[in-house]
């Protein structure tokens, strides 16, 4: 799966963002605080519907709803997102999770759903991390 373009609205420490990638490999630098974290927290929430690091031990008090959107956008979940354009096996798709709705992963076009699926359980299995 090659990455082609990635939005980022009101996920953790990002208000808003857009990387154009193109399928080539990116490098995220900057001092802390600057949200390269939250880059690969939605990422992975886009992906899985999760963010892993507010998950397993240690983490018994951070839930998605309440941890995963930007502080400011708590209240409003529906434009807590994460859209992505993707290429899999040559062929363009795209993905968008909200935190509204976690476990629901818009695809389109509906037709390469399958497709989608088939790249998306490896992530299940943490296989993108």
């Amino acid at each position: 799966m090659k990455l082609l373009e990635l939005e980022i609205k009101n996920i953790r420490g990002i208000k808003s963002i857009n990387i154009t990638p193109q399928g080539e490999n990116v490098v995220v630098f900057g001092p802390n605080g600057t949200g390269k974290s939250a880059i690969v927290d939605s990422i992975d929430f886009l992906l899985t519907g999760k963010i892993s690091r507010l998950t397993g031990e240690g983490s018994k008090k951070l839930f998605l709803k309440e941890h995963g959107p930007h502080v400011d956008s708590r209240d409003d979940l529906k434009n807590t997102i994460v859209r992505a354009k993707v290429e899999i096996e040559n062929k363009t798709l795209f993905l968008e999770r909200s935190v509204d709705k976690p476990t629901s992963l818009k695809i389109e076009p509906e037709v390469d759903k399958d497709l989608a699926f088939s790249y998306l359980g490896m992530a299940e299995l943490g296989q993108h991390i």
